[in-house]
């Protein structure tokens, strides 16, 4: 999840092998639409807003989640969809394979497909860990080598990694989130500069606190042998604060109308963050590094009110 003091166990989780719906064979008139690739756009979630949004912009989008299924809510005739899993090789490469061999090329690459794991970093398993990992860094990565290079050739093309204000001040009991983002950032800041001989663009979204559906789907109990018990309802509290008015939550459709709306101008920026949060976490960068993350950890410890770490 994307969100500013808070976490969910998954923006998008994703399937193995590329799959398609029933092809269509593209008409004359939408061939020369422009074309967006947009990864995690299940039901519910940031890439389904990003996918009306582009629709209203007149784009070809081709939608990708775990399976065609998870993307029922998605109807438009301009939208396709593809079961992409980011964490596999031959999967990408197909479905990217897939686009250019119906369309002249991906303008806009969105990677959005993320995964988190909530604990903290003693209590989560190596195994959800590299999961973590795999999805919001690597998974970026394979999509950057199958797709730049193609751009690179028609000296055109816009990527956009959805990365998070966790990626850029960390914060406790979500660790491996939070590592993998600032990683996915490290990685997005080399490749804007390298792409710039390549006329391709590269832009970070960094989103503070973002309304989905994640928190419902969620849900943590802290080991029995856990050195971290005492903070059972600190932890459930990181996990769905985000969801609350309270907290600042941005509506997923305002968030996605602002995102595309800057990532197709004429000028489109290097950086953008919006979103719950994402204004006090700006704040605290300018902070020393130790008092910045000395208010935060105060701010985890402290006893969350009741209802506020549960369902909403």
């Amino acid at each position: 999840m994307t969100c500013g003091f808070s976490i969910g166990f998954r923006a998008e989780s994703l399937y193995k092998h590329s799959q398609s719906t029933p092809p269509n064979t593209p008409s004359s008139s939408t061939m020369s639409k422009p074309v967006a690739f947009i990864t995690g756009s299940s039901n519910g979630g940031i890439g389904a807003a990003l996918c009306r949004s582009f629709i209203t912009k007149g784009y070809i989008v081709y939608a990708t989640a775990r399976s065609v299924e998870a993307m029922s809510e998605l109807t438009h005739e301009n939208v396709r969809k593809l079961a992409v899993d980011v964490t596999d090789d031959l999967s990408v490469a197909n479905g990217i394979k897939q686009v250019y061999a119906e369309t002249e090329g991906i303008d806009i690459l969105i990677s959005n497909a993320g995964y988190s794991h909530v604990g903290p970093l003693l209590d989560i398993p190596f195994e959800e860990g590299l999961k973590v990992v795999q999805t919001n860094f690597f998974g970026f990565v394979r999509l950057v080598k199958n797709v730049v290079p193609l751009m690179a050739k028609r000296k055109q093309g816009t990527v956009v990694a959805i990365g998070s204000i966790l990626g850029e001040m960390a914060t406790p009991f979500q660790g491996f989130y939070n590592a993998s983002k600032a990683a996915l950032h490290s990685y997005t800041e080399t490749l804007r500069m390298e792409c710039q001989p390549l006329k391709v663009n590269v832009i970070l979204v960094a989103p503070g606190s973002i309304k989905s559906n994640i928190s419902v789907k969620s849900a943590y109990t802290v080991p029995e042998d856990s050195f971290y018990k005492s903070f059972e309802k600190q932890i459930k509290h990181v996990m769905y604060q985000s969801q609350t008015k309270g907290y600042g939550v941005m509506d997923t459709d305002e968030f996605a109308s602002i995102v595309v709306r800057k990532v197709t101008s004429s000028k489109p920026p290097q950086y953008l963050s919006l979103g719950g949060f994402a204004t006090k976490m700006w704040i605290l960068k300018w902070l020393p590094r130790t008092a910045a993350l000395a208010i935060i950890w105060s701010l985890a410890q402290q006893e969350p009110k009741p209802g506020t770490y549960g369902p909403m």
